[in-house]
């Protein structure tokens, strides 16, 4: 009985926090988060409004205090509005069911890291929670663990200098937070160990939520200018699409890439990356057929939806390679070759229009995931330029 009214209050507080946000449109402010939070308030204010967090006494959050795996575990399952099963007996011999943590742990439990040197069944709650354990269990919950999600497996390896001291068996969820700008380092260091803030577990649900809203904020990873001199042959792009099974048509296209990269200064490896992302290395296979020389899944000026019919035709080959280094330039600023295509128009006006200079900008422009620029540049572009 006991059990059923702990679970029914836990899908009280998961519907205000669904549903009150109006009520709670005021700003919630805490006295001892200072100006020496700046880097947090917003994430603060932000999550306490939605009752996603909340303070430990009056006016009172405890920014700089160690934040616990069952607080996070409340922070996350409000944040992702996870309901736990109201039948499930306790996992935990050290999370009773007449523990305030009790329904928040059980909701969010497969996504915390194994606790390693314990009893699968201790959970140690009230043990502070590390760097490396919250962009994992972020992670986790964010059903992104996959090893397909991370885009550079050396991504760790090749920004911070102590990625040694990663756990092993949560290396790839690490990676894929750092790749997504869930999880940054600074001075080449990443302190996996190091315990997490209140006010840093904040900005780490905050980051995560700005994500699912499509509104995520990378921390570049790699700078890689679309203008500048070509650092890729011909012939080398041809032998990389060949070693990936292209279609002949996309292999042969690389000679029409290189033509306009000549004539507009955009390097022509870039652009023929992402028509490999965009096509399938040439085989299609989605919504844009091969006949509507559409190499980089280019909408139409009116498009409403994802059809075939919302996505540009062009009548040749070299046509809609120039469609593409033409809608590029939209994004650079840069004036189009010849007459361009309906949706460049649009392009340009665009917020974002005339001020991106690397690949890595393009994410949430040119494609809605923020990571589509950084994708790019590891999947593709860096084995074409042989790193």
């Amino acid at each position: 009985m006991f059990k059923k009214i702990l679970f029914l209050s836990f899908l009280v507080v998961i519907f205000i926090a669904m549903n009150t946000t109006g009520i709670f449109a005021g700003p919630v402010e805490f006295d001892d988060v200072t100006d020496r939070h700046d880097w947090a308030k917003e994430a603060i204010t932000y999550l306490a409004s939605e009752e996603i967090i909340n303070g430990i006494a009056e006016g009172e959050f405890a920014p700089d205090e160690q934040v616990t795996k069952e607080q996070f575990a409340k922070m996350l399952s409000l944040a992702l509005s996870i309901e736990p099963d109201e039948n499930a007996a306790a996992s935990f011999v050290d999370v009773p069911e007449d523990s305030w943590s009790f329904p928040y742990i059980e909701a969010t439990k497969n996504h915390f890291p194994k606790e390693l040197y314990l009893p699968i069944n201790q959970f140690v709650p009230a043990r502070a929670f590390t760097r490396q354990e919250v962009a994992a269990t972020i992670v986790n919950g964010m059903g992104l663990s996959a090893k397909n999600n991370l885009f550079n497996t050396g991504v760790l390896e090749a920004m911070f200098t102590d990625s040694g001291d990663v756990r092993s068996d949560i290396k790839t969820q690490v990676g894929i937070a750092v790749e997504r700008g869930i999880l940054r380092g600074s001075d080449n260091l990443i302190r996996p160990n190091d315990p997490v803030t209140r006010a840093e577990a904040a900005v780490f649900i905050h980051r995560m939520m700005l994500i699912r809203q499509g509104k995520g904020e990378l921390t570049f990873v790699t700078n890689t200018p679309i203008v500048a001199e070509s650092q890729v042959s011909l012939e080398r792009a041809k032998e990389w699409a060949a070693e990936r099974g292209a279609h002949q048509r996309f292999i042969d296209i690389a000679d029409i890439y290189w033509k306009y990269g000549e004539i507009t200064g955009i390097r022509p490896e870039v652009l023929y990356a992402q028509a490999a992302k965009e096509t399938g290395y040439g085989k299609y296979g989605g919504r844009v057929l091969p006949e509507q020389n559409n190499w980089a899944g280019i909408k139409t000026a009116t498009a409403k939806g994802d059809e075939t019919y919302d996505h540009e035709s062009f009548e040749t080959p070299d046509d809609g390679v120039r469609a593409h280094f033409n809608h590029m330039s939209a994004y650079l600023g840069k004036e189009p070759v010849g007459e361009p295509h309906g949706r460049y128009h649009v392009a340009c006006r665009t917020a974002w229009a005339g001020t991106v200079t690397t690949v890595e900008e393009l994410g949430n422009k040119w494609a809605p995931e923020h990571t589509y620029g950084y994708s790019l540049v590891a999947k593709y572009l860096q084995p074409m330029m042989g790193n």
